[in-house]
C-alpha cells in the first residue's frame, strides 16, 4: 500500500506537471545568443536545423571563431558556413552576403536592438535602412532582404570569404541573376584544406553585374520595401548538385514554410529528453546546449545519397555520411550523450567514421576535406564505444582494423600528455582485439596501454612547484596537476601508484580545494566524477551540482592561469554564457553540462557505462528509439538536496553507483532519493569491471 501511494503522489507531483509544461515548444527555449560574446564560448546566432550542413549567419566585426561577437556592432556580411565553438579562427565563413545602399564598403552599421535569433532563424536591421532574415534546412538556405526606397542599392557577394586563409575560388555566372562555383579554404588552425560547391539564385531579373577582386555585385534601384529573395544549395559533390538539392529542399517553398520546418526539426531534436522543473532558466541553459551539440557533425549527403569523401572521391551511401569532426574534444562527453539520445543518427556517425578510416584519416585534416573540419584524434576509442553499444557491426570494425593497427605506429608520445592519451587509444585497441577475438593482439595492445606508466611516474607522482605551470614539460593545454587523471582506462594502477585509495582522495581534495581543476577546456572535466571510482560518489555529487549552478572560483584559461581568479557561475544564459576563453569545442562542453544535469555521466568512454549523479532536473526522461522511455525521478524535499540516498531501478533497490547503457535502453524508471547531508555507504562499494 505505500508503495502504490508512493506511486500516486509521483505522479501527481511529475507527471501530471510534464503534461502541462509540454504545452510550450521546447525550441523556444533556444536562445542562440547564449556563448557568443567575446570568447566566452565562440558559438554563433546562424539559421539552421540539427547537424544541418549549411550555417547562415551574421560575421562580425570585430569577429570571432564562429564568425560571430555579440558586443559587436557592424558586419562584414552574412557568411554560409561555420564550426560552432572551436579554436584558433574556427573555419567555414564562406561566400559572404552583404545587402547595400549606394555603395558597399564591406562593412555596414547594424541595430543590435533589432536583432533576434531563433531556432532556425536569424534577422536584424542594417542600419541603412535593410532589414535581413535567415532561415535554412540542411543543405539550403533562404534570405530575405527587405530594402528601402533607393535609386542605388545591391547586394555583394565575397567568394573570397573565409575564417581561416581563403585559397581558390572559380564561379561562373547563369544569366545575371544565378551563380555557381566552388570555393576552398583551409581548415581550423589552417590544418588541410576543404572545397565545396555551391548554386546560388537571386529573385531580381533587372540588375546590373560587376565584379572586383572576388566580389560580385548585383546593383539595383529598389522600391519602398520591395523584398530580394536569395536561395543557396550547397554540395561536396558538384555544382549541379548545390542546384538540385536546393531545388528539392527549398525549391518550391515559402520563407515562412522553410523557417516553420527548420523549428519543427528543432522540436523533433530536443524531444529526445524532456526536463521537468520550475526554473525557467535553467530549461533554457538546458535546451540551448542542446542545440549547441546538435551544430556537428554535419550531414553533407546529397539528396541523391551521394559525397564526397576526405580523399576526395565520390561515394554512395545507404545511410547519411556525415563529416566535420573535432573528436579531441568531443570523444570525452559529446559521442557518450549521442548514443543515448540519437542512437539511430550515432550509428551513421560511427559508419561514417569507419569509412573515413578507408578514405585516409588523418589526425587533422587532409587537403582533399569536402567540408569544413577540425581533428579526429581518439576516434579508435569512439569505435570501441560504439561496438560495445551495439551501435557498430563487428564486420565494420573489421573492415577498417588493418588501419587503425597502422594508425596506432604514429600516434605521437613526444610528451607527457600525449604520451597519457597515446595509451588510452592503445588500450582501446586491445578492447577492439577482444571482441574481435584476437586474443594475441588484444594482449599486445594491453601491454603496450601501460607505457606511460613511467613517464607517469617521472612526471605526474609527485607535484612539485612547476605542476601548476601551464603547457609546463610541453603540456598541450594545461597543467601537470590537470593532466596527471587522464589515465580513465588505467585508474586501479593510478591509485596504486599513488600509494593508496586513501591517499588519492586526499589529493583529489587537495586539487579541488585549491582550486586547480580547470573546467574551462577539456583535459580534467571527467576528474569530480574520479570520487565515484574512489568510493565517495557524494563528493562529486557537491562539486558538480556547485560547477553547474553555484558561483566557483576558476583560475585558468586556455593558456594561462589568471593573476585574479573568476568567481561566477561557469554556464550562464547570456552571451558570456561560458568562462572566458572557453570554447564550447563543438559542443563538448554543452553535452558535460547536460550529462551531468541530468545525472548520467560516462564512466570513460570505450565502456557502456554511466556514472549516476543527482539530477537537478525534477525528472527527466528520454525518449529511446523503439518507442520506450527511460524516466529518471529525483525524490527532494528542496531544490537545495544534492546528495544520493538511494536509488532504485524499475522498483529494485540498487547500490552501485552506475547503470549500464543496456539498462538505459531497455526503458524503465530510475528514482534518486535526495537529501540535504551525504549518504556516504551509497555507492562506496566499486565493483565496475571497464
Amino acid at each position: 500500500m505505500k508503495k502504490l501511494i508512493l506511486y500516486i503522489l509521483l505522479t501527481v507531483v511529475y507527471i501530471i506537471p510534464s503534461v502541462v509544461h509540454a504545452q510550450q515548444p521546447l525550441a523556444s527555449y533556444i536562445d542562440p545568443f547564449i556563448g557568443t560574446s567575446n570568447d566566452h564560448g565562440q558559438t554563433d546566432p546562424s539559421a539552421n536545423v540539427p547537424f544541418g550542413m549549411i550555417k547562415p549567419g551574421p560575421d562580425t566585426k570585430p569577429g570571432g571563431q564562429s564568425g560571430y561577437n555579440f558586443l559587436a556592432d557592424a558586419i562584414s556580411g552574412f557568411s554560409q558556413t561555420r564550426v560552432s565553438g572551436v579554436g584558433c579562427t574556427g573555419a567555414g565563413g564562406n561566400l559572404r552576403l552583404l545587402p547595400f545602399i549606394d555603395t558597399t564598403g564591406g562593412i555596414e552599421k547594424i541595430d543590435k536592438s533589432t536583432e533576434v535569433a531563433q531556432a532556425g532563424y536569424y534577422s536584424v536591421k542594417l542600419m541603412n535602412g535593410i532589414k535581413a532574415e535567415i532561415t535554412a534546412s540542411r543543405t539550403s538556405a533562404i534570405y530575405h532582404f527587405t530594402y528601402p526606397a533607393a535609386k542605388k542599392a545591391g547586394l555583394s557577394l565575397d567568394l573570397t570569404s573565409a575564417l581561416a586563409t581563403f585559397k581558390e575560388e572559380n564561379h561562373e555566372f547563369v544569366g545575371n541573376n544565378t551563380i555557381q562555383g566552388w570555393v576552398q579554404a583551409t581548415n581550423t588552425c589552417d590544418m588541410g584544406m576543404y572545397t565545396f560547391y555551391y548554386h546560388i539564385e537571386i529573385n531580381k531579373d533587372e540588375v546590373e553585374v560587376t565584379e572586383d577582386n572576388g566580389r560580385v555585385c548585383w546593383n539595383f534601384p529598389s522600391g519602398k520595401n520591395e523584398t530580394v529573395m536569395v536561395k543557396i544549395g550547397l554540395s561536396t559533390v558538384s555544382q549541379q548538385h548545390a542546384k538540385e538539392n536546393k531545388a528539392i529542399e527549398i525549391g518550391g517553398k515559402t520563407f515562412a514554410q522553410v523557417r516553420e520546418a527548420a523549428t519543427e526539426s528543432w522540436e523533433q531534436a530536443l524531444r529526445a529528453i524532456r526536463v521537468e522543473t520550475t526554473d525557467g532558466e535553467l530549461k533554457k541553459s538546458f535546451y540551448t546546449r542542446m542545440y549547441h551539440a546538435c551544430q556537428t557533425p554535419f550531414n553533407i549527403t546529397d539528396c541523391d545519397a551521394q559525397y564526397r569523401g576526405s580523399d576526395g572521391r565520390v561515394y554512395y551511401t545507404a545511410g547519411n555520411y556525415y563529416h566535420g569532426w573535432s573528436i579531441w574534444d568531443t570523444f570525452r562527453t559529446k559521442e557518450p550523450l549521442m548514443s543515448l539520445i540519437y542512437p539511430d543518427k550515432y550509428r551513421d556517425m560511427m559508419f561514417s567514421l569507419a569509412k573515413l578510416y578507408r578514405q585516409g584519416k588523418a589526425d587533422w585534416a587532409t587537403d582533399t576535406e569536402p567540408f569544413p573540419t577540425v581533428r579526429t584524434e581518439h576516434s579508435i576509442i569512439l569505435l570501441l564505444d560504439a561496438l560495445r553499444k551495439g551501435l557498430i557491426s563487428k564486420e565494420t570494425i573489421e573492415l577498417v582494423f588493418d588501419r587503425i593497427l597502422a594508425e596506432a605506429e604514429n600516434i605521437p608520445f613526444n610528451s607527457p600528455d600525449k604520451m597519457l592519451e597515446r595509451c588510452y587509444d592503445l588500450w582501446a585497441i586491445s578492447q577492439i582485439a577482444r571482441e574481435l577475438n584476437l586474443p594475441v593482439v588484444a594482449q599486445k595492445f594491453l601491454n603496450q596501454s601501460g607505457e606511460y606508466r613511467p613517464v607517469w611516474n617521472d612526471k605526474f607522482k609527485l607535484m612539485g612547484p612547476s605542476a601548476d605551470i601551464m603547457h609546463g614539460d610541453g603540456l598541450y593545454e594545461g597543467t601537470l596537476w590537470q593532466y596527471r587523471w587522464f589515465v580513465p582506462h588505467d585508474l586501479d594502477w593510478l591509485i596504486n601508484a599513488i600509494g593508496s585509495k586513501e591517499k588519492t582522495i586526499a589529493e583529489l581534495d587537495y586539487f579541488f580545494q585549491n582550486h586547480l581543476f580547470n573546467i574551462g577546456n577539456q583535459p580534467d572535466i571527467h576528474v569530480p566524477y574520479l570520487y565515484y571510482n574512489l568510493g565517495q560518489p557524494w563528493k562529486a555529487q557537491k562539486l558538480v551540482r556547485d560547477i553547474l549552478l553555484e558561483p566557483t572560483v576558476n583560475c585558468y584559461g586556455t593558456h594561462d592561469k589568471w593573476k585574479k581568479p573568476y568567481v561566477g557561475k561557469v554556464f550562464k544564459t547570456t552571451p558570456d554564457g561560458y568562462l572566458k576563453e572557453m570554447d564550447d569545442d563543438a559542443g563538448t562542453m554543452s553535452s558535460w553540462f547536460i550529462l551531468s544535469s541530468i545525472g548520467l555521466y560516462p564512466v570513460c568512454s570505450g565502456t557502456p557505462y554511466y556514472w549516476i549523479s543527482s539530477p537537478v532536473f525534477d525528472s527527466v526522461t528520454i525518449q529511446l528509439n523503439t518507442g520506450k522511455t527511460f524516466r529518471m525521478i529525483a525524490v527532494k524535499e528542496s531544490g537545495e538536496d544534492t546528495y544520493i540516498q538511494s536509488a532504485s531501478l524499475n522498483g529494485k533497490m540498487i547500490e552501485n553507483s552506475w547503470i549500464s547503457y543496456e539498462e538505459i535502453m531497455a526503458g524503465g524508471e530510475l528514482i534518486i532519493q535526495l537529501g540535504a547531508h551525504p549518504n556516504k555507504e551509497w555507492g562506496a562499494e566499486v565493483r565496475l569491471n571497464q
